[in-house]
């Protein structure tokens, strides 16, 4: 379990300059394109929550549940809708729909999951 987390935390450093170090949209994009560009960070992140949860559940021993999987990827859907829909205001939107997504993770998988959670809120913060 250990090794597990501190592997988690090790990908989260090494992905996190990664979608960071872009915070910023290049200068020769229009307003929309600068928008287009944050939002996909935004689900570059989410589809790394959504990645680990789908090859923790198939990994030997499973490293998530059923249930842990079968919550993040339909909160993943649904985020992407909302992102969709939403126009300008999305980004509180899609935080709270990540918070809401963690507090149905049942425990021993909450803590394994939080981490790429965080990573996407992070994100969001600089989207704003």
């Amino acid at each position: 379990m250990k090794v597990l987390l501190r592997w988690i935390l090790l990908s989260l450093c090494c992905f996190a300059p990664l979608t960071t170090g872009c915070a910023k949209a290049p200068p020769n994009l229009s307003p929309a394109g600068a928008a287009a560009f944050q939002k996909t960070r935004v689900i570059k992140g989410l589809d790394l929550l959504r990645d680990f949860a789908i090859d923790g559940e198939a990994a030997t021993p499973k490293v998530v549940s059923a249930d842990t999987t079968r919550t993040i990827v339909g909160a993943h859907q649904s985020i992407l809708k909302i992102m969709d829909a939403a126009g300008n205001g999305w980004q509180a939107l899609v935080g709270t729909a990540l918070d809401e997504a963690l507090t149905r993770v049942k425990d021993p998988d909450r803590a394994k999951v939080a981490p790429y959670v965080a990573l996407v809120k992070a994100i969001l913060l600089e989207v704003r």
